[in-house]
């Protein structure tokens, strides 16, 4: 009797379960109710489960669903329908699962931070030519560090995280880090010691797991973790805004926590949006986003050019018909360094380092392509996937800057299936300084150095397997050589 019982129990729970389960969905890996199907997490994923599924597909954890989108046009339709990100306590570990800050913030509050950003950040030089001198102080820093490397093999010398997070840090909190300072170093190690792996994505994906699991494994595998992170940070952004705060003279402000703090104490119409846990938050995200994806971006350009020697030489043969040897290549020069621009766009393309995109997040239920997307869906679109399909891209494996180039020789407008910094209302609030210090930085590091594999060895151009959720260069030896 006990044993029907419970066989009955069970049936009438999965019946439940696939009644109350949404039709019409994309298809995608079989579910198993109540902890849902193989998990779509890293880039190899995503790439086996397209071959299979095609453009649209799904994965589910628990009661989340995750929307994949592998074509541009799906992804330029889903980019305007679905503007909001998608809320859970792991992407807001920082402020104890609050929303907050510019990247992950939803709303009004999202709204209000942007517009913030994006007109502090305009006055004080982003995108325009008079911020070009900050960054060429730091080329030349970096010329003079990468130099202290050269003849002997090693990874891409970490100066060049610093010199990146240098500019951003100017514009956010008035400060210039020495490329070795460890009070730099400290936290850009533990950030990228965060790894999305399955184990942690279980954890908080499943209700019903975390509940289960014992203190000290959640401890161990997601909490311990999060905090050490956490820590670091917090004392790192508190410490940064409290000093500014000690200093701060409304009259003169130097910088955009200066502007923040000034519009807290306003109490304008848009005060409810604007407080220090905010700014702590904002500061993370420009801290994170500032140099992560362009100093990622420049060492898998350092890479390419040494995987490509040819591509290289052919680089810095245009630098040096254009730019004195006893000068950095500038703003003034790039019009007539069509090659260097149409190189670097294609080591965006090829090595599509955000694979999958920021995800954002379905308000309501939603149809696109004829499928249903549930409300609450994780969407991702997934760039990666465009950056190498034949339908927008002539043999789309092989490296060749000469695709960005017309047959005058000129830079030609990004086509489509190409979104390296995504699009629509959410695209990198951060694009155009991205690209400003993309090209000084290479053109400073071509036109000063030759890069090549050890003796013996080829370039390793697949991505990290040890990061999972992006596509990271692997830490491998180059050996920088001084150019004459």
């Amino acid at each position: 009797m006990i044993v029907e019982i419970l066989l009955f129990a069970v049936g009438a729970i999965l019946l439940h379960y696939w009644i109350s389960r949404p039709r019409g969905m994309p298809p995608g890996p079989m579910v198993i109710p109540y902890l849902g199907s193989r998990p779509v997490i890293n880039v190899d994923h995503v790439q086996n489960m397209h071959k299979i599924y095609g453009d649209i597909f799904k994965s589910e954890l628990g009661p989340h669903k995750f929307i994949f989108l592998c074509s541009n046009k799906l992804i330029k339709e889903a980019l305007t329908k679905f503007a909001d990100r998608p809320q859970s306590e792991m992407l807001h570990f920082l402020t104890d699962g609050q929303e907050a800050g510019v990247i992950m913030s939803n709303g009004k509050r999202w709204q209000n931070a942007r517009r913030f950003l994006l007109r502090n950040l305009r006055d004080l030089g982003m995108g325009k030519t008079y911020l070009e001198e900050s960054i060429l102080v730091e080329a030349r820093a970096l010329v003079k560090d990468f130099s202290s490397y050269a003849g002997t093999p090693c990874h891409a010398p970490e100066s060049l995280n610093v010199a990146v997070l240098n500019i951003i840090w100017q514009m956010v909190a008035n400060k210039r880090y020495d490329f070795h300072d460890k009070e730099v170093l400290e936290p850009i190690a533990i950030l990228r010691s965060i790894d999305s792996s399955s184990t942690i994505m279980l954890i908080e994906f499943i209700p019903w797991l975390r509940k289960l699991l014992p203190e000290f494994v959640k401890e161990k595998l997601l909490t311990g973790i999060m905090r050490k992170v956490k820590d670091s940070i917090v004392t790192l952004l508190k410490d940064t805004i409290d000093s500014h705060r000690a200093t701060l003279d409304p009259t003169n402000p130097r910088d955009v926590i200066d502007e923040y703090l000034i519009a807290i104490d306003e109490k304008s119409e848009t005060a409810e949006y604007f407080s220090e846990l905010d700014l702590m938050r904002i500061i993370f995200d420009l801290f994170a986003a500032g140099f992560d994806t362009t100093a990622n971006t420049l060492r898998w350009i350092i890479l390419y050019m040494a995987r490509f020697p040819e591509v290289q030489s052919r680089v810095q043969q245009q630098i040096d018909e254009v730019v004195p040897r006893d000068t950095l290549p500038s703003y003034q020069h790039k019009s007539r360094l069509p090659l260097l621009e149409a190189t670097i766009q294609e080591v965006l393309r090829a090595s599509s380092m955000i694979h999958n995109g920021v995800q954002r997040a379905a308000q309501t239920d939603t149809y696109l392509a004829g499928y249903l997307i549930p409300k609450g869906s994780w969407v991702f679109g997934c760039s990666g996937i465009c950056h190498m399909d034949a339908r927008y891209w002539e043999e789309p494996q092989e490296f060749r800057p000469e695709r960005f180039l017309d047959q005058e020789g000129k830079v030609k407008t990004p086509k489509e299936g190409f979104i390296p910094f995504g699009a629509g209302r959410r695209s990198c609030l951060g694009e155009a300084l991205s690209r400003m210090e993309l090209y000084i930085f290479t053109a400073a590091l071509l036109q000063n150095f030759t890069f090549s594999p050890p003796a013996g060895v080829e370039v390793d151009l697949e991505a990290n397997p040890k990061q999972p959720s992006a596509r990271l260069s692997k830490e491998q030896n180059i050996v920088i050589s001084i150019r004459e």
